[in-house]
């Protein structure tokens, strides 16, 4: 006795093979696209250091903060452009050595979920720090809410950009 299912199912025309070869298809596209920026480029190692603010002025309080850029990665976690993650972090990195304000965002995409941090260097009464706003969203879901933590520290290494303890996100790698 034939289902009502299979029986609509030999009516379309599609036959066993087709669907497994449409399934195949889909899944070597995945796999394709996961492979995207799959890249890495490695840079000079430079440890943590503490930032040492440049002199405040009333003209350098008004300063906008710089944007550095974003960085996207793939679900494999590499970066979906590498040359601009790399200028994008070394913008920030530079940012942060001097203390200055700036901001970069970073989407960490997996393959059900996105993470997006938008890190902010700020300054005031000559003390720098770094916040990570973090979003979070169950794909296709888009991101609703933020938490922002302060980090304690922000390094050069590598493999990208290391920012220590942020609060709940903890260590945050951003590669590059």
């Amino acid at each position: 006795m034939v289902s009502r299912w299979q029986r609509s199912f030999q009516r379309s025309g599609w036959s066993t093979r087709r669907w497994v070869a449409t399934l195949l298809f889909c899944v070597l596209m995945v796999a394709a696209l996961a492979a995207c920026g799959a890249d890495s480029t490695s840079t000079t190692a430079q440890g943590a250091q503490s930032p040492t603010p440049t002199p405040t002025s009333t003209s350098m309080k008004t300063l906008q903060a710089r944007k550095c850029g974003s960085i996207q990665t793939n679900p494999r976690g590499l970066p979906v452009d590498s040359a601009r993650a790399k200028q994008s972090a070394t913008c920030f990195w530079q940012a942060y050595q001097k203390c200055q304000p700036a901001m970069l965002e970073f989407d960490h995409t997996s393959v059900d979920a996105l993470a997006i941090h938008t890190f902010n260097i700020r300054t005031s009464d000559q003390h720098c720090s770094v916040t990570d706003d973090v979003q979070h969203s169950v794909l296709p879901a888009k991101p609703v809410g933020s938490k922002t933590y302060t980090c304690t520290a922000v390094s050069s290494k590598p493999d990208g950009l290391h920012f220590s303890a942020c609060g709940d996100a903890g260590d945050v790698t951003v590669p590059m």
